[in-house]
């Protein structure tokens, strides 16, 4: 009988890969944040191996970059890369909400709603907790689809778009929301009146608006930071 042992090892990677991922996703970390292995090990109290072969997956994920032999950064998107990002999120979820409309039950409707009157109640305050919040209301309704390869699918695309979710988050923090203006609701009412179209065109909305904020945000610090390049190579001569 083969020995527990490697099973028992891979699970545990596979948890701590778990735990970090779901970390990008929920956008708890912010682009350009160093991570280091041993501290994670510490935090999550598991020795430093199964720490870092997660490090190494998420980095041929894209999820995170190796910039030195030892030095683990959170990744900037470009704003090229968002939008491409974004154009694919696009598709795949406005197809996720069309099929959530057509399965989804009366506890996950509920469970979405419950979701968005807590984030309402948060993005104004505490951005981190909105951007949590914000990713199970995209998850819940992916969920509702009843297409698992789809989820994830679109999962893989927000490891890597987590991070600079959460700026967004910050940014539009302290927008005072009403349930009308918010177009977590729109989903909400195609949902309740099971139009595929409408949840399809609702979930995009959302995704599209969302996207040109960020990508205008990303184009900004990128014409900002080009700006800056020969004042530091004049400088240097």
């Amino acid at each position: 009988m083969p020995s527990l042992k490697p099973v028992k090892k891979e699970n545990l990677s596979h948890k701590v890969y778990t735990e970090i991922r779901n970390a990008l996703i929920d956008g708890q970390y912010e682009p350009g944040e160093r991570l280091i292995i041993s501290d994670l090990a510490k935090e999550m109290d598991v020795s430093i191996t199964p720490v870092r072969e997660a490090i190494f997956r998420l980095i041929s994920e894209q999820g995170l970059e190796m910039q030195a032999a030892t030095a683990v950064y959170v990744p900037y998107v470009d704003s090229e890369k968002l939008r491409e990002i974004q154009q694919i999120r696009f598709h795949l979820e406005g197809m996720g909400a069309a099929e959530a409309a057509h399965h989804i039950t009366r506890k996950q409707l509920d469970h979405l709603k419950a979701l968005q009157k807590e984030f309402l109640a948060n993005t104004a305050s505490d951005p981190k907790r909105a951007s949590h919040l914000n990713r199970k209301f995209h998850f819940a309704l992916l969920e509702a689809a009843k297409k698992p390869v789809l989820r994830t699918t679109v999962e893989a695309f927000w490891v890597i778009t987590g991070p600079i979710l959460k700026v967004f988050h910050i940014k539009t923090a302290g927008i005072d929301y009403k349930q009308d203006q918010h177009r977590h609701e729109a989903v909400l009412d195609a949902l309740e009146a099971r139009d595929p179209q409408a949840a399809a065109k609702a979930i995009q909305d959302d995704i599209a608006w969302g996207g040109k904020i960020m990508i205008d945000w990303l184009v900004k610090r990128e014409q900002e930071s080009q700006a800056q390049e020969p004042e530091v190579s004049h400088a240097r001569r």
